[in-house]
């Protein structure tokens, strides 16, 4: 649908019309529909409501509280069967750091505004809250039993959100230099 309208317009105002940014846009789309289904998604909608009056016990605020208890667990929980514990960690923390990491990576392709790290990151950090939020809304209807508001999480979101920007720097310096300076001039318009 959106390749239909980008070459309606192409041939309607006959404006250059960079694929890639095209590509680029698709994919954050997919991306974000991604991010939602795997942070937001499956709502329990049937069942008894407990579990909203207890939400607050799903509530972490404290930094780096879970990912320490989940450490101090190892070896102890689930039968001592450490190395499902430590699946679970790195499977939670860096599940949280790559979930961002495409915001990072693609933003600042997309806009000029985050091609500096603090733009970036605030981005990450807003994201990252706003799915917080959704998620704290979700336990508070009851809808969202057996999730878990991390500040843990945020952390671990913009890190990834930040690794992301810094891969995005990586390959744009190392295609920078390997292009010539005409190449560079003529990519700099298209962004």
């Amino acid at each position: 649908m959106r390749v239909i309208s980008a070459l309606k317009l192409k041939f309607k105002y006959k404006k250059p019309f960079n694929w890639l940014k095209e590509l680029i846009r698709m994919l954050v789309v997919v991306y974000t529909f991604m991010v939602i289904s795997v942070t937001l998604f499956p709502l329990v909608l049937l069942g008894d409501n407990t579990y909203g009056i207890n939400s607050f016990k799903s509530l972490n605020y404290i930094p780096l509280t879970s990912i320490f208890s989940d450490i101090e667990q190892i070896g102890t929980a689930y039968d001592g069967d450490t190395l499902f514990m430590l699946k679970l960690i790195v499977k939670n923390v860096g599940g949280n750091i790559l979930l961002l990491m495409p915001l990072g990576f693609f933003a600042p392709m997309l806009l000029d505004m985050y091609k500096r790290l603090k733009n970036t990151l605030l981005l990450g950090l807003l994201a990252s809250l706003s799915i917080e939020c959704l998620q704290f809304v979700e336990l508070l209807l009851g809808i969202g039993m057996g999730r878990v508001v991390d500040i843990d999480d945020v952390i671990c979101n913009v890190l990834g959100t930040v690794l992301g920007f810094l891969i995005y720097k990586m390959i744009f310096a190392i295609l920078s230099k390997a292009m010539t300076p005409s190449q560079q001039s003529s990519e700099l318009m298209n962004n």
